[in-house]
């Protein structure tokens, strides 16, 4: 053993010092080496000249976008990160005709990456048809090896130059000037052709034989780590000659054990990477009548591929028996047969036999022929879909002609992305199985998008979205796909994935600024200064419940009293300015303090609440006379089917989208108290806002009649309503003399053979004289 291995193993002679010892010199050594080629500080961009990027157009006419607004928090952040770039000539200023929109994205650290909306440009490009590796003979490549080292450009695309004379094509307009890049950006659509094509000419002959790259993906491999040296430094010398950058943080040198283009690559061979099936293999075993049916509905969408399906699943099939339609349950009420309730716990009728059939089904989908292997060069098929549960998407690839599974991913939500409406859900879905979840499989293929939500297919073309939406967008920018809806029926295997029971994501927290907000908001106007609120609370509040607020009494009282805060907003953000005003408003009223069984006792006392409860209770229907007597009591039966009682409470169950709420059913001597609670203190929003804010929480009936009502009567609102403005009369337009006033406006006719199709008509409006001027269009 050579003395400078005995130095660093510590005089251990063992084979694993041995090893251990050969790779720490090993990787010492390619180190020293690696200087050049790592980069040195965030702006350390590397830059090749041995290939330019162009963008050749099918339709050369210059489009304009205008600049879109950027957040004032963000402002200063953009102008820092542009200067970034132009000092590292990433960027120039530019005067180009063309000009497309940026988007500012938050990354998760919050540092501001800018997005460029390229849609229209992409549009106008001819498209490079530049052919990835095949991943088949890529992996075959590596067959006996047990060495590897993966690497990653830093900023890859920024060290590809654009052509000069097509800079100008790349520029975008934000709020702090107008620039074009000088290196290739990001959501180009040739842009990953490009990559290929350089990265193919930097390894040259090296490539297949001793490593393989695909796009920003480099794997050196061998069968020795004397073999694994040499390779790894004719690698590193390729990238040193074509002046590229790696970035440390992404790479790893010496392994025996890589993840690389979805796949787990280690001595053992090439294994299925544990991420595309765990969605399947963490699936949990189903517990109620709903939940199985997800499961069976899903497998059911791949049954043709599954050899003795039928027999398989039949243990399962025979669980959903005993569950007949709700009409035949109530007519079978009293009868000798038993009916299961479908929110019953399966429990002991869950034998092992239907352990073993949910076991075997979970072991056939992630296997072939269902499980397949991607090749990049066919196109893939992406299913995605949302539920009130989660997300969910399946990744596909037409082999042999037969569609087969690449992945599948789905996860929960969040308590946030639970509260999205259905069109938004959809679109996260989307958004995140193409970003987050098969990225490595889609990034620079073009393939197809299949999803359930009709308005989704929209979004691309879209003109109109919220901010959120524009950063989705722009994430998805650097991707090329179509979209095709298809009815929810045909599927089923996302919509099982997203349905599946997911545990709930948790929310980041609370800022601190927004805490101590809402506590300087607290002290102010609860009257009290000993009101202590904790991050809990806050979020409680948030998330309009009705919390106990623990209030710290002065020395004298030995006991605190529990004080109950309805809440009145949806997010820190909500409470309005002008609460944090303490001489507009001075000390706001408090809610009085309601526990639940004043609640109780108020519905019971209440005239109208009170025969529903006695309904429900007891099954006596309330009297003909009683409802004529009682005007409102007719219009809360019919809401009967909706009502419930929880812990002695009657709340009526609300759908909105696909969300899922209860209103308490407010007793009339409460609703005033509300009504000035959430409109008066919340700074005397309009009927519709107000009312929002109320049917969030509250039902009564001629909720909406009393809204108006209490708005319409509030002396404030009165006071500051503006009056009706008269419009302006319609006069006729006077000319004292020719040329005066002059008119135009095309006239568009059907083409003829001489291709003209608008007509140019000047007017004189004193005279009538007028000229008609034929055009092939509407340009100058």
């Amino acid at each position: 053993m050579n003395n400078w291995q005995l130095a660093i193993s510590g005089g251990q002679k063992s084979s694993k010092g041995v090893k251990y010892s050969t790779v720490t010199w090993l990787i010492l050594m390619v180190f020293l080496f690696l200087v050049p080629v790592i980069v040195q500080h965030e702006l350390d961009f590397g830059r090749t000249d041995k290939v330019k990027h162009r963008i050749n157009l099918n339709d050369k006419t210059p489009f304009k976008h205008s600049a879109r607004p950027v957040h004032p928090q963000d402002i200063e952040a953009v102008r820092n990160h542009l200067h970034q770039l132009l000092d590292a000539e990433i960027i120039r200023e530019s005067e180009s005709p063309f000009s497309s929109p940026i988007v500012v994205v938050r990354k998760k650290n919050g540092d501001v990456r800018l997005c460029i909306d390229y849609r229209k440009l992409n549009l106008q490009t001819v498209k490079d048809s530049y052919a990835l590796p095949n991943l088949e003979e890529s992996f075959s490549a590596l067959t006996g090896s047990k060495w590897f080292s993966v690497m990653d450009l830093k900023s890859g695309f920024y060290q590809i130059e654009m052509e000069e004379a097509d800079k100008h094509k790349t520029a975008f307009v934000c709020p702090l000037g107008f620039f074009e890049f000088n290196r290739m950006p990001q959501g180009i659509t040739n842009a990953p052709s490009t990559f290929q094509r350089l990265m193919e000419r930097c390894i040259g002959e090296l490539n297949l034989k001793q490593a393989l790259v695909f796009l920003d993906d480099l794997i050196v491999f061998s069968s020795t780590l004397e073999e694994h040296e040499e390779r790894l430094l004719r690698v590193l010398n390729r990238l040193k000659e074509y002046g590229l950058k790696l970035s440390p943080e992404k790479c790893k040198f010496f392994q025996t054990s890589v993840k690389y283009l979805g796949h787990i690559v280690s001595t053992k061979g090439i294994e299925t990477d544990p991420e595309k099936i765990a969605a399947l293999k963490t699936w949990p075993k189903p517990n109620n009548l709903k939940e199985l049916r997800t499961f069976l509905g899903f497998c059911g969408y791949y049954r043709r591929f599954i050899k003795g399906y039928s027999k398989m699943v039949k243990p399962l099939n025979e669980l959903t028996a005993g569950y007949p339609p709700l009409r035949k349950r109530i007519s079978a009420a009293g009868k000798a047969k038993r009916y299961h309730n479908p929110k019953d716990l399966f429990g002991d009728r869950w034998t092992p036999a239907c352990q073993a059939a949910f076991d075997t089904l979970i072991e056939k989908l992630t296997d072939a022929p269902i499980l397949g292997f991607a090749d990049p060069k066919l196109p893939y098929i992406l299913h995605t879909d949302a539920s009130t549960s989660g997300l969910g998407a399946a990744l596909y690839q037409e082999q042999q002609g037969q569609k087969r599974v690449i992945a599948y991913a789905s996860r929960g939500l969040s308590k946030c992305e639970s509260n999205y409406p259905a069109h938004k859900l959809e679109f996260l879905a989307l958004k995140w199985a193409i970003t987050e979840k098969f990225q490595d499989y889609l990034y620079g293929s073009s393939f197809l998008v299949v999803t359930d939500s009709n308005p989704l297919t929209y979004i691309l073309t879209s003109a109109k979205l919220a901010a959120t939406s524009y950063r989705w967008l722009a994430a998805l920018s650097t991707f090329d796909f179509q979209l095709q809806y298809r009815a929810g029926k045909q599927n089923q295997d996302a919509d099982g994935l997203s349905r599946r029971p997911h545990s709930r994501l948790p929310d980041a927290a609370l800022s601190q600024k927004e805490v101590e907000r809402i506590q300087q908001f607290t002290k102010r106007h609860l009257g009290s200064e000993h009101v202590t609120m904790n991050e809990n609370t806050v979020k409680a509040i948030c998330d309009k419940h009705i919390v106990h607020l623990v209030i710290n009494n002065p020395p004298a009282e030995t006991s605190p009293k529990p004080t109950l805060v309805v809440s009145l907003a949806h997010h820190p953000k909500a409470l309005p300015e002008s609460f944090e005003e303490e001489d507009q408003f001075g000390g706001l009223p408090v809610i009085a303090p309601f526990a639940p069984e004043d609640i109780r006792e108020r519905q019971r006392a209440d005239t109208c609440i009170c025969e529903i409860l006695r309904q429900m209770e007891t099954g006596e229907t309330v009297s003909p006379s009683l409802r004529k007597e009682i005007p409102e009591l007719g219009l809360l039966l019919r809401e009967l089917s909706k009502l419930k009682i929880l812990n002695g409470i009657l709340y009526r169950k609300r759908q909105e989208g696909i969300q899922t709420y209860h209103q308490l059913v407010l007793p009339e001597t409460l609703r005033p108290l509300v009504l000035k609670s959430l409109h008066d203190d919340m700074g005397h929003m309009g009927v519709e806002r107000t009312l929002d804010l109320v049917r969030k929480r509250f039902y009564w009936p001629k909720m909406s009649a009393d809204v108006e009502s209490r708005i319409k009567t509030c002396h404030r609102c009165v006071r500051r309503k503006s009056l009706p403005e008269k419009a302006a009369p319609l006069v006729n337009i006077t000319a004292t003399r020719p040329l005066e006033l002059v008119c135009m406006d095309f006239l568009s006719v059907e083409p003829g053979s001489n291709n003209i199709k608008d007509i140019l008509v000047i007017t004189d409006h004193f005279t009538k004289y007028a000229v008609a001027v034929p055009t092939p269009n509407q340009k100058a």
